[in-house]
């Protein structure tokens, strides 16, 4: 569904995209909360986590050496179930919720830990906090942890947000053919997609190239909408200190209205649309397109970098800044709350004796030993020590997959710094690109309001818009037919409601 978008923190979005480790280093001491190795009958007791992920564990279990030590400091028997696709992975979530076979931690957004705590899904954790101080501290202290409360209940762990990766990539070698210079401005930036449309660069006679991919399900048009200074539509944001909604944002309609150009132009690649995972990872490195918005890690990884030299010998693919615009130039968006959060199962208090081992493998995992286990794999043998500093070893790519285990987050700089440092150009830029803030994830549905139902209808005609399905000029009773029949008023009238109790608005 194209809406999902919205409906996911950018957390499980950037696991989906994922194909290497990227971990952090944290300076909490912890430990695993005097965890007995095994339990009184000499088993260790089985912990399941469920996560979403492209990839997964070694297929020998020989050789996941960081599920080996984790066991073994613990007394457990963990298990890591990564499921392919947002969508996948929240469908198969919820039918072992209501099959009561949940695993012992999964993962939700704030708007699913609030309707699933509502339902009595999932486990209140606001008794076991004391026993959770070193998660708490992990992962920031009181003010993260307001992501995971729902009216003074704590029912989840926000992991530790990870770093934005997200930029605009383009074919320099592309461009040095067509002979034009980096864009500077949102126009530019289509004379730049029409010329790799239209001017055969990469001169093999043919006309089979396109300016622009991406996948709108996710993030394609995030700098097209920044040059708007707006959003995919239905994000709140702040300007000139009041409350908006970019449905009801004259420049988002002037975005449609430039997209729309860009169809019309034949720049963008004719299966937009049906790229619903990563296909338009595949058609860069197969030279089909020369510009969208890529994570650094899918460009630059080693991996990822022999792929596309493989495919593309002559490929150069550079970041650039996002485009300037009636708006401004943003990068995308940042929704302040939006963490991905750790929840337990209600059914876990039945079991006390494997709670207090999720609880502390959590605590384990908040310690240095811990948390550098998870991002770097054994001392001595994928990384040593000098000091405070980590120094890997040439075995450290042994264990690309440690990110599975990062249940809590990371500390990105350090890890990136430290597992990647021929990288930092790529990822300080895209650190340091700016970002509208947003504030959805604060904000509770009101009864009477089915977002499923409302972002089905904005997403259809979205892009019946962009695509000449539907002229502009009916934007109006676009909008009409989304408070009227959607009952996207009440969402409005709640959402300034809640933001100006929670003072983050003013009155």
């Amino acid at each position: 569904m194209i809406l999902r978008r919205w409906q996911s923190v950018p957390a499980l979005v950037t696991c989906v995209l994922l194909t290497l480790s990227l971990a952090g280093c944290s300076k909490q001491p912890a430990s695993p909360n005097s965890a007995a190795p095994t339990n009184q009958t000499g088993t260790r007791v089985k912990i399941e986590v469920l996560i979403s992920a492209l990839n997964n564990l070694p297929t020998d279990p020989a050789m996941d050496m960081i599920k080996t030590e984790l066991d073994t400091k613990l007394g457990i028997d963990l298990k890591i179930t990564a499921v392919v696709g947002d969508e996948d992975y929240k469908n198969q979530r919820n039918l072992r919720l209501a099959s009561n076979t949940s695993a012992d931690l999964f993962y939700v957004d704030r708007r699913d830990m609030i309707a699933l705590s509502q339902q009595g899904s999932l486990l209140d954790l606001t008794p076991y906090m004391d026993k959770l101080q070193a998660t708490k501290q992990f992962v920031g202290g009181d003010e993260a942890m307001k992501t995971g409360t729902v009216k003074g209940r704590v029912f989840g762990i926000p992991k530790v947000s990870p770093a934005p990766q997200f930029t605009l990539w383009l074919r320099q070698d592309w461009l040095d053919q067509v002979d034009r210079q980096a864009p500077v401005t949102i126009d530019e930036l289509l004379q730049v997609m029409k010329a790799f449309t239209e001017q055969d660069p990469d001169r093999n006679g043919k006309k089979d190239t396109y300016g622009f991919t991406g996948n709108p399900q996710f993030n394609a048009l995030d700098q097209i909408f920044g040059a708007y200074g707006t959003t995919y539509p239905g994000k709140f944001y702040l300007k000139d200190g009041k409350l908006v909604n970019s449905i009801y944002d004259p420049q988002f309609k002037q975005a449609l209205g430039f997209v729309n150009t860009m169809v019309k132009q034949g720049v963008v690649d004719p299966d937009f649309l049906a790229n619903t995972k990563v296909q338009h990872k595949d058609k860069a490195y197969q030279g089909q397109v020369g510009l969208l918005n890529f994570n650094w890690p899918v460009v630059v990884n080693s991996d990822a970098a022999k792929q596309i030299k493989t495919l593309q010998p002559q490929a150069n693919w550079v970041q650039i800044q996002a485009p300037i615009g009636p708006g401004g130039s943003y990068n995308g968006y940042d929704d302040v709350g939006a963490r991905s959060i750790a929840v337990m199962p209600a059914s876990l208090q039945n079991n006390s004796e494997k709670l207090q081992k999720v609880i502390a493998l959590l605590n384990y995992l908040s310690s240095t030993e811990g948390s550098r286990l998870v991002q770097y794999g054994l001392p001595g043998i994928h990384f040593k020590l000098d000091g405070d500093t980590i120094l890997p070893t040439e075995k450290i790519n042994d264990v690309v997959y440690s990110h599975l285990y990062q249940l809590i987050g990371r500390d990105e700089m350090t890890y990136l710094r430290t597992k990647f440092p021929d990288a930092e150009p790529y990822y300080r830029f895209a650190i340091e690109q700016p970002r509208l803030k947003v504030y959805d994830a604060f904000i509770e549905l009101p009864p009477g309001f089915n977002a499923v139902d409302a972002n089905r209808y904005i997403m259809e005609e979205t892009f019946k818009f962009i695509y000449d399905k539907r002229p502009l000029s009916e934007y109006d009773d676009f909008v009409h037919t989304l408070e009227k029949t959607y009952r996207y008023d009440l969402y409005m009238e709640a959402a300034r409601k809640q933001l100006v109790e929670q003072e983050l608005l003013k009155q």
